[in-house]
């Protein structure tokens, strides 16, 4: 009776092994290399954060000098793209394609630079003359990313590049990478904390508030106002000013820039991984 109950209780055991779902040799092999990828993206990562601790000792400041500081954090090359930065979800974090970012990034250098969609640069054959470009590019960071190790590399000659300046105002402190001249800590919730020198000093704007709620959309706003200063009269040109955001906080977004004159724009930018909120650019200048 004994054998019989303990065979009995074995067959039941060995069924219940049998349900018990096994991953497929491909499958497995998949799930290493993703573990692998994941590890050495974060081992490339932590080099760079450990090559950028040291620059940060003091507030941004836009008189730094190339002399004081290379021509931003290139880490080996490795922020040529942006693989070395997961998104956050937490922090509404949706990188855009490249594509967008090289047109939101054309629609700010003109007229100093012409960006052609298909490759290639024209610069202004009156350069010289011609005022710097600064850009406050407020928690967008690819399109930073992009215009400063992708697009720049093509605009010759380098005094044309040493007219163009870039600033990331960004919440996640990952981008402390760029280097010193180039990032700000940022925190929407805190519209007016930004560094003295930065008020007033920039040109352009590309904004992407990265919470579709009112309070996120007008603090953000706040902000952009102080970057690129307060209204210009009648008559005068309006700083260019890019807000991509959800279609469903338009009204807010017409509200808070109407001073500067932004409207609806019919280029639409697109995501790595998609996102499934309707997204729309506003722009103050012609279309993109």
């Amino acid at each position: 009776m004994n054998k019989i109950g303990d065979s009995l209780k074995f067959e039941s055991e060995e069924e219940k092994d049998e349900d018990i779902p096994t991953l497929s040799a491909d499958t497995l092999a998949l799930l290493a290399e993703f573990q692998q990828t994941k590890s050495q993206q974060e081992e490339r990562f932590l080099k760079l954060q450990k090559q950028a601790e040291a620059e940060f000792e003091r507030e941004w400041d836009p008189d730094l000098s190339y002399d004081d500081e290379d021509e931003g954090n290139d880490g080996d090359g490795q922020l040529k793209t942006m693989e070395v930065f997961t998104e956050d979800w937490n922090l509404s974090q949706f990188w855009y394609t490249d594509e967008t970012a090289r047109q939101l990034s054309a629609y700010v250098l003109a007229p100093l630079v012409k960006v052609n969609m298909n490759g290639g640069v024209e610069v202004n054959k009156n350069w010289r003359e011609m005022d710097d470009v600064r850009i406050a590019i407020v928690s967008a960071p690819t399109v930073h990313q992009y215009l400063t190790r992708v697009l720049l590399k093509e605009i010759e000659p380098e005094e044309v590049r040493r007219k163009i300046h870039s600033v990331i105002f960004e919440h996640d402190r990952r981008f402390e990478v760029f280097g010193r001249r180039e990032f700000v800590e940022y925190d929407f919730n805190a519209p007016k904390a930004l560094p003295d020198k930065a008020i007033g000093w920039f040109t352009r704007a590309i904004v992407d508030p990265p919470f579709l709620s009112e309070e996120c959309q007008v603090k953000t706003a706040m902000s952009v106002r102080l970057l690129v200063g307060p209204p210009r009269s009648v008559g005068q040109k309006q700083p260019t000013i890019v807000v991509c955001t959800g279609e469903k906080v338009a009204e807010i977004v017409l509200k808070a820039y109407k001073p500067y004159g932004l409207c609806r724009n019919s280029f639409e930018p697109r995501h790595r991984a998609g996102l499934q909120n309707e997204f729309r650019c506003f722009v103050n200048e012609v279309e993109l």
